[in-house]
C-alpha cells in the first residue's frame, strides 16, 4: 500500500463517526436495526473499515452500507446521518476514480466539507453511544489494557 492510499484510508477512518471504531462486546441487548447497522459499520472489519480504492466494488459495498444506515436512521438524527453518508459517498466515489498518486490531493479538496460535517458526525457518535450502547475507541488512542487478575482488587 503506498503512502497516498494509506493517508486517504487513515483520514477517512479518522473522520467517519468521529474517527472511531467500535469495541467488541459493548452493545446493548435488543438493539434497533439502526443500532445494529451502526455497530457493524463502525467495526474495523466492516465494508468501511476494509476499503480498497483499487477495487471499485469494495467502495460500492461501503457506499451501500452507508446509504442503508441513512435509510434506517431514527427521525431525531436522520438528517445528520444523511449528511455524513452523502459526503462520504462523494469522497469515496472521487477517490476510487482517480489514480493512487492523486488520492491524497483529492481528499484534501474535501477538507472544508469534512469540517462542516463534523457536528453531524459527532451527533451520530453520541447517538451510537447513548442509544445503542456502542463504545467507540479512537484510532489515535490506545484501547485500555485489562489489568491481570492478580493486580485487580
Amino acid at each position: 500500500m503506498n503512502y497516498e492510499k494509506t493517508a486517504a484510508a487513515v483520514f477517512l477512518c479518522l473522520v467517519f463517526l468521529g474517527s472511531f471504531a467500535c469495541s467488541p462486546d459493548t452493545t446493548k441487548e435488543g438493539l434497533s436495526p439502526f443500532c445494529e447497522e451502526l455497530g457493524l459499520l463502525s467495526d474495523t472489519n466492516s465494508a468501511l473499515g476494509n476499503l480498497d480504492f483499487d477495487n471499485p466494488s469494495s467502495v460500492d459495498t461501503a457506499i451501500s452500507a452507508l446509504n442503508e444506515l441513512a435509510n434506517n436512521a431514527p427521525d431525531d438524527i436522520v438528517e445528520n446521518v444523511r449528511s455524513v453518508a452523502s459526503l462520504y459517498e462523494n469522497i469515496l466515489r472521487k477517490l476510487v476514480a482517480v489514480s493512487p498518486n492523486q488520492r491524497a490531493s483529492e481528499l484534501r479538496k474535501f477538507q472544508s466539507d469534512l469540517n462542516q460535517i463534523t457536528p453531524a458526525a459527532r451527533a451520530l457518535e453520541k447517538y451510537g453511544t447513548t442509544e445503542c450502547g456502542i463504545v467507540f475507541i479512537s484510532p489515535l488512542e490506545q484501547a485500555p489494557t485489562p489489568l491481570p487478575p492478580e493486580i485487580q482488587n
